[in-house]
């Protein structure tokens, strides 16, 4: 399994896709992006999408030129249309566009459709996060992409349909949370596959409906299908992320005639200076998570590490240490790379 260094990784990938017509200017996002997943320890949402992408540009499935499009800038509602460009290019422009309609109003809700995979919404969120506000946000897969049951069900009837949210800690780590309502996110299956691992119990069933440990099953024919985290719990914020995320947005909720994969996303952007004020804001959350961590600890916990934290600490270790990537999806994206004659880093 090679081990690389960001700052050759991110160069490399950007080649491939300004190899496939990508322009420069996107193709840097993207790369950036997708190394910053790894970084941040979700190689779900890393370089393994290389192959997918790259799978989808030939589709017609991403259009590599499109720019956001405002539909509606009306108060503190912004309703943007995406038109199928990359996701990570995309979903940043409009988190800019929503940062500066609430740093001018107080709030912004934005909702943004057709965008092609948005990739880690955590990234959005820290954007959020490091210009001072707070962010709750709802996605789906804008009617294509369904991969999870509903609560007593063994079909796909759901998009693994992510919830995510920032708040800014002065002086500290923002808190961030991007969570699946699914039990595991479908691109971490793909990466178990890749390195030959099996995944815990309890989060999919196969395509008998029967409960498996073995990545491949879920793959097979027929494919297996996620289940809600919590059960009926996540059931109820997936079908709320479908509602917000596809309804609103003027997109689709999960349906069964849409191959195409995409996002819609529903976000809450709030200055909190401009409700409880940003001195009693700052000081409010951070007495919160010091007391939080505070907690006498179970056995086999160092400590309590609040959300956002994980992340923090791996890309602080990964920027140091080098990427590791499973030697399955290094082989695929090297083929990748050498049919549009980009040359391989060495490992």
């Amino acid at each position: 399994m090679p081990t690389l260094d960001a700052q050759r990784l991110t160069p490399y990938v950007q080649r491939i896709f300004e190899a496939l017509d990508v322009p420069a200017a996107v193709a840097l996002r993207v790369a950036q992006s997708l190394v910053l997943s790894n970084l941040k320890g979700h190689d779900s949402h890393g370089v393994i999408r290389v192959i997918q992408y790259t799978d989808w540009l030939s589709r017609g499935w991403i259009d590599p030129e499109a720019e956001l499009e405002v539909l509606l800038d009306d108060g503190a509602i912004l309703m943007t249309d995406g038109h199928y460009g990359f996701g990570q290019y995309i979903g940043r422009q409009a988190t800019q566009r929503a940062v500066a309609k609430t740093q001018q109003l107080g709030a912004c809700i934005l909702t943004l459709r057709r965008s092609a995979h948005l990739g880690r919404i955590g990234e959005f969120a820290e954007l959020a996060a490091g210009e001072g506000l707070v962010l709750f946000s709802f996605t789906n897969t804008h009617g294509g992409g369904v991969l999870v049951a509903p609560h007593g069900g063994c079909e796909r009837r759901l998009g693994s349909n992510p919830l995510t949210a920032a708040v800014p800690i002065e002086g500290g780590e923002a808190i961030i949370m991007d969570i699946a309502t699914s039990s595991t996110a479908e691109g971490k299956l793909k990466v178990a596959r890749a390195r030959g691992e099996e995944v815990p119990p309890g989060l999919f069933l196969n395509g008998q409906g029967q409960f498996s440990t073995l990545s491949e099953e879920f793959y097979g024919e027929p494919p297996g299908v996620l289940l809600p985290m919590s059960e009926h719990k996540g059931f109820g914020l997936s079908i709320f992320a479908e509602i917000f995320a596809g309804a609103l947005t003027g997109g689709s909720c999960a349906r069964p005639d849409q191959a195409r994969v995409a996002n819609g996303w529903f976000a809450l952007f709030v200055d909190p200076a401009r409700f409880s004020g940003q001195e009693f804001f700052g000081e409010e959350c951070s007495r919160f998570r010091d007391w939080v961590k505070s907690s006498r600890l179970r056995d086999g916990f160092a400590e309590v590490l609040m959300p956002g934290e994980p992340e923090a600490r791996t890309f602080e270790r990964r920027s140091r240490e080098g990427i590791s990537v499973e030697d399955e999806t290094w082989t695929k994206i090297a083929a990748i790379a050498s049919a549009a004659g980009v040359q391989v880093p060495p490992a």
